[in-house]
């Protein structure tokens, strides 16, 4: 086949080239994964209810409990809610340049989603990465991708809509919760007076008992997980066996059908608008900064209820208005985020800032795996086996070192790569062909 032929099929499926990439968005998607670190590295390191309970595990005062304080209000699901929103943002702009070009953006997306599927199994089974998202993006991009053509107000529309799904299923749980609290007092006004108290009234009274006195953790509650978390490999697999398969399971269609393919969306939308790519008015990323800020305030005054009430699950209406405004303060909060550093990439301010987090954005799903590889050298038993070890506050000094690694090692890859080298592999699988990879 001639060159002149071949020419606009390699034209239509070809990977970008850095002239056409926006610096702005490579930022934004730097902040969310070094800043998803944040949150992952108390699950990396600690029991894993110590990963939104200070009083579980990783201490609730001094530091600690203001290292709790900060995780909440500014990063607690807000930067998975931003990872989101740029994955859905991803969809739009890798099928305007395609279609642009005259490919078939649809078969290039679709294969884009797909080759996340196996990558996601790895992180999860080999690596022993609980929190992985590479699964749920790749089995619901492949949802969103049908929604790409739509207009950014019914793109908006439907994804406020999924996350909005949220509030019933809140109050359907509240109202379970509520009525186990009713029948444990029941069960305690009948012991009172002397009486024999029935026996679905017992174990009423023992699962609302049970649910008080998670916190704090009986020792050796928490020995069989960090025990199993410092032994070999096999150790934290088998212990992690099941939770890894529900996750990916039950919990994909009951939590992140609505959380995930909900974020996609609002990001498919806003790209539409311009919001990552910083094309909007200055009002509006100021207005999108308030609500950001609006929301920390929110998530701070939740965070001290819950705190007055000792961290306790029994404390289910503190626990209601929290997740009832989860989904939004998250969005909210990730938005802001968004805001500021796309404010300051238009700017030229804070240039070492933003260009660190640029580069690191170019390589975002290396990154995120060498995260893993950090963390869990460090943590389990194959590694230095420091897992439950460190408090909360320590692990922020991890989180730092890491994000050191990231930062130095992407400017010197791409110094001499075009791609990251787990980018370089998802391109070259994408596309059936391997781009090119090293600089000229």
């Amino acid at each position: 086949m001639s060159s002149a032929s071949a020419s606009p099929v390699l034209v239509a499926a070809a990977p970008i080239v850095e002239p056409e990439r926006i610096v702005a968005l490579d930022a934004v998607r730097g902040l969310a994964v070094l800043g998803i670190l944040v949150m992952n590295v108390v699950e990396f390191g600690l029991p894993m209810r110590a990963y939104d309970n200070p009083a579980y595990a990783g201490g609730t005062t001094g530091a600690d409990r203001w290292t709790w304080f900060t995780q909440v209000t500014l990063f607690d699901g807000r930067m998975r809610a931003l990872f989101s929103m740029l994955f859905g943002a991803g969809i739009v702009l890798f099928a305007q340049r395609v279609e642009r070009r005259g490919g078939n953006a649809a078969d290039l997306l679709l294969r884009r989603c797909l080759w996340l599927v196996p990558f996601g199994i790895a992180h999860r089974f080999a690596l022993q990465w609980t929190g992985d998202i590479l699964y749920a993006y790749g089995l619901l991009g492949m949802i969103a991708i049908a929604f790409r053509g739509l207009r950014p107000r019914a793109l908006m529309v439907i994804g406020l809509a999924l996350l909005a799904c949220f509030v019933p299923k809140a109050l359907l749980e509240h109202r379970d919760a509520g009525a186990l609290r009713a029948r444990a007092a029941e069960a305690r006004a009948i012991a009172e007076r002397g009486e024999t108290v029935p026996e679905d009234l017992q174990r009423a009274q023992r699962d609302w008992e049970r649910r008080g006195s998670i916190v704090p953790p009986k020792p050796d509650a928490t020995k069989a997980e960090i025990d199993a978390m410092r032994g070999s490999w096999f150790d934290v697999a088998a212990h992690r066996w099941n939770h890894n398969h529900q996750f990916q399971s039950a919990f994909l269609y009951s939590y992140f059908v609505f959380d995930v393919l909900g974020m996609f969306l609002v990001g498919m939308a806003l790209m539409k608008l311009g919001f990552f790519a910083g094309a909007c008015r200055r009002s509006t990323y100021l207005a999108a900064i308030a609500l950001g800020v609006a929301a920390a305030g929110a998530s701070f005054a939740l965070a001290r209820a819950w705190e007055d009430e000792g961290y306790s699950y029994a404390a289910i209406d503190v626990r209601l208005l929290r997740d009832l405004g989860y989904p939004f303060l998250r969005l909210l909060g990730a938005l802001g985020w968004a805001a500021a550093i796309l404010l300051a990439v238009r700017a030229g301010a804070l240039r070492f800032l933003t260009a660190a987090l640029s580069v690191v954005g170019r390589m975002a799903f290396s990154n995120y795996v060498l995260q893993t590889v950090l963390c869990t050298s460090l943590f389990l038993g194959w590694g230095f086996g420091l897992y439950g070890e460190l408090s909360r506050a320590q692990t922020m000094l991890v989180w730092a070192g890491a994000t050191l690694v990231q930062v130095v090692w992407s400017v010197l890859w791409l110094r001499t790569f075009r791609h990251g080298p787990l980018e370089w592999c998802w391109r070259a699988l994408t596309y059936g062909r391997r781009p090119s990879f090293r600089r000229a």
